[in-house]
């Protein structure tokens, strides 16, 4: 444990954070996709930070579309990153982004 509490393996977080029965088939899918790619940033390790995955069944992620994930890594620092993918595995750093992408697809969302 460490003075935070956090056990080494929680710092060093993978796709146990998105427990497979809380992911849809597409969200598996992504997911997999993610981690297929070779130059990804989440294939390296951060010693102390963390990565976890979100759908759009967490409340702060409700908005995104099936198939979706929201990716926050946590760096040793203490900052938090927040990264978003499709379904393909495309990478967007921003929800104004994801809003974009989606408008030049033709997605019309409306926030509740």
């Amino acid at each position: 444990m460490t003075s935070s509490g956090e056990s080494s393996s929680r710092r060093n977080a993978t796709m146990a954070d998105a427990e497979p029965k809380q992911l849809s088939p597409l969200s598996i899918i992504t997911l997999q996709n993610i981690k297929d790619r070779p130059h990804q940033k989440g294939n390296r390790k951060l010693p102390g930070g963390t990565v976890r995955y979100f759908v759009n069944n967490e409340p702060r992620y409700g908005w995104l579309l099936n198939g979706w994930l929201a990716e926050e890594r946590r760096v040793p620092s203490g900052r938090l990153y927040r990264y978003y993918y499709d379904p393909v595995g495309r990478q967007y750093r921003t929800k104004t982004k994801v809003l974009f992408a989606w408008e030049k697809m033709g997605v019309i969302f409306i926030h509740p």
